[in-house]
């Protein structure tokens, strides 16, 4: 197989599919990101957006296709190490709330060997995200965006190169979400790293994107290519609303 590695990618899917059962849930998916790309992935509630996430995460394998992380294609069965260049926030799957958010923090970091590269990262985004107040509670007994905030320091508090959030605006506030919208672009514009963030709320994901896609019944589509979806398919409604959604926003 091919290396994507001359051509700078930091992740990059070869044709990635995924059913269940006899429904396909991912087909035929390519996509990449070079540093400072931040891939805006929206679609319908249900379109497999979660499932890209969680295939390009390695916490299931794709039925077909490959993942590129940065330096080598990755089977993650075999090399579960090499997750560590990825910032997770995959709606809290991973947090454990029966921690304390700094004792959660302080287990991530342990976790990525981070323990003291961590610490500045730390202090400086609880600052900022107005943390303090919260650092002595139990994460489960926290607001849905003090969750979330919560999710996000212990993404990247390792430097991860690759951001992956599934839904990170999902049941939180504004001022929340613009918390997160500026964390996160000036952690990119800091680091050089990359992200795929999805939503089903495309206001949300345009001040962060360089790019966006529509993932749709399985395929991904740039915008530019729904016209051409839209007169191969006939009258598809539903898919004629969200090209009008992307063509506005």
């Amino acid at each position: 197989m091919a290396s994507p590695a001359h051509d700078g990618w930091l992740l990059y899917t070869d044709h990635i599919s995924k059913s269940y059962g006899a429904t396909r849930v991912l087909d035929d998916i390519t996509i990449g990101l070079r540093p400072g790309d931040v891939i805006g992935l929206v679609g319908p509630n249900g379109a497999g957006k979660t499932t890209l996430l969680n295939v390009l995460a390695g916490m299931f394998p794709p039925d077909a296709g490959s993942v590129w992380l940065e330096d080598g294609w990755v089977d993650f069965d075999r090399q579960p190490e090499r997750r560590r260049i990825l910032g997770l926030m995959l709606g809290g799957r991973l947090v454990v709330e029966e921690l304390k958010a700094g004792e959660y923090f302080e287990f991530v970091a342990a976790m990525y060997g981070a323990n003291g590269r961590s610490a500045t990262l730390v202090a400086d985004l609880v600052k900022t995200l107005r943390l303090d107040p919260h650092m002595a509670k139990q994460i489960k007994n926290l607001s849905a965006g003090t969750k979330k905030k919560v999710e996000y320091v212990a993404s990247v508090l390792h430097s991860p190169r690759i951001l992956l959030f599934d839904e990170p605006f999902e049941a939180i506030d504004p001022p929340s979400v613009a918390d997160l919208t500026a964390v996160t672009l000036d952690f990119v514009r800091s680091t050089g790293a990359a992200a795929i963030i999805s939503s089903h709320i495309v206001p949300y994901v345009r001040p962060l994107a360089t790019d966006t896609r529509l993932l749709w019944n399985g395929r991904l589509y740039e915008p530019s290519d729904l016209e051409d979806a839209l007169r191969s398919r006939g009258d598809d409604t539903e898919l004629s609303r969200w090209r009008t959604v992307l063509e506005g926003a």
